[in-house]
């Protein structure tokens, strides 16, 4: 089996968020986060996760080094990122 047929055939089997700070949105515990958070993230962050991914690393939790170092490298990104006003913010 493929890695992303394996990634689309997993289910919600436990509470899993999308990892986007702030973001609640349930997620399969095989994906890094909800879609619209994960087409935000550069290609090259999507591909590293996307390379150190191993199946089943969701499952026993024993993520990769390369996988932890990769998911670090996302949050950095993420936090140097400029963030909107908030809804009802006065400008």
């Amino acid at each position: 089996m493929s890695k992303a047929a394996y990634v689309k055939s997993q289910a919600q089997t436990r509470r899993h968020h999308c990892h986007w700070p702030g973001c609640e949105r349930q997620v399969p515990p095989a994906m890094w986060g909800c879609r619209p958070h994960w087409c935000a993230l550069p290609q090259e962050l999507r591909d590293r996760i996307w390379r150190t991914f191993q199946l089943g690393q969701e499952v026993n939790g024993t993520p990769s080094c390369d996988y932890v170092e990769a998911a670090r490298a996302v949050q950095a990104w993420i936090a140097q990122q400029p963030r909107p006003p908030e809804q009802g913010a006065l400008l």
